[in-house]
């Protein structure tokens, strides 16, 4: 096998017909096409994820935990082990399509000082995107933006956006090692905003390739969400100061858009003050032009 020019890593734990469908999908659309290896991590699954993947051969190396370590650790493990230029994070329940890798790709040479590159997701099984890019709200929180559009913007267009999620995006290895890779102290949630964040005090920027279009089951592994209000505490003291005062200013419309968006389509979702905050902020733009 040829260097690769990208390392793709996957966390595994459990769902075995997510991870079936995720390896099946990366063979379709990237064989021939780009030289790349799949590290994959197996976090003590409890089904038969250990041996599926123990009959894997080239393209694939195969590590296993005997007990569960979370998403920080085992991808931090596997990018010391990657040989590619690039790595790119991929959960096992997001399912690729099309050319979605090779423009990603391209973003390190027609940008410059690239830190994370992430693409759209929508919601598989559904017209709903998830994430078209992670803008920050005046509290200092993180939210995707585009969660819950049935319409996508900004087609044919790289963005650059305050982060990316880690479901499926793309960073120089170097970088992420130079960096430390994702804080360990968070498990399974706000690793992929810190080390954005981290890159960003670096004088690197993100960016979104909005054709390159995944689909994502979304919090599908058991046990996703247990550490959501730790993590977000965790995210704040560490960065809330400056998230409110820089990425929060510049990030205010885009959060706003989705706010409202939600508030009108998922009303009982959404918090009725920050509502009329993110109404607030919109009719103040229009009011300036």
């Amino acid at each position: 096998m040829s260097a690769p020019q990208v390392s793709i890593l996957i966390s595994v734990y459990g769902e075995l017909a997510c991870t079936r469908k995720c390896l099946e999908r990366l063979e379709r659309t990237l064989r021939g096409r780009v030289e790349y290896e799949v590290l994959i991590v197996n976090d003590a699954s409890k089904d038969g994820t250990a041996d599926f993947l123990n009959g894997l051969r080239e393209p694939y190396r195969i590590f296993h935990n005997r007990e569960n370590q979370g998403f920080a650790r085992n991808i931090n493990r596997i990018a010391g082990e990657a040989k590619g230029d690039y790595l790119c994070f991929l959960n096992n329940d997001v399912f690729v399509d099309g050319d979605w890798l090779i423009p990603m790709l391209a973003v390190f040479e027609s940008k410059e000082k690239v830190g994370m590159v992430g693409n759209v997701q929508r919601l598989a099984g559904s017209r709903r995107f998830d994430h078209m890019g992670v803008v920050f709200a005046p509290q200092g929180n993180p939210r995707h933006y585009g969660q819950g559009f049935w319409h996508r913007p900004f087609k044919g267009e790289v963005r650059e956006w305050s982060a990316v999620t880690a479901a499926c995006c793309l960073a120089k290895r170097e970088v992420f090692l130079e960096l430390g890779g994702f804080d360990e102290a968070y498990l399974n949630g706000c690793e992929d905003v810190d080390l954005c964040l981290r890159m960003t005090e670096a004088g690197l920027a993100h960016f979104v390739v909005h054709d390159s279009v995944v689909e994502h089951v979304k919090g599908a592994s058991e046990g996703r969400k247990l550490k959501n209000e730790e993590n977000a505490r965790m995210l704040q003291e560490k960065w809330g100061g400056r998230i409110r005062a820089r990425q929060a200013i510049s990030d205010r419309i885009a959060h706003a858009r989705t706010y409202l968006f939600r508030g009108l389509t998922r009303p009982w979702s959404v918090n009725f003050g920050k509502f009329v905050e993110a109404v607030g902020i919109l009719l103040r733009r229009s009011g300036t032009k």
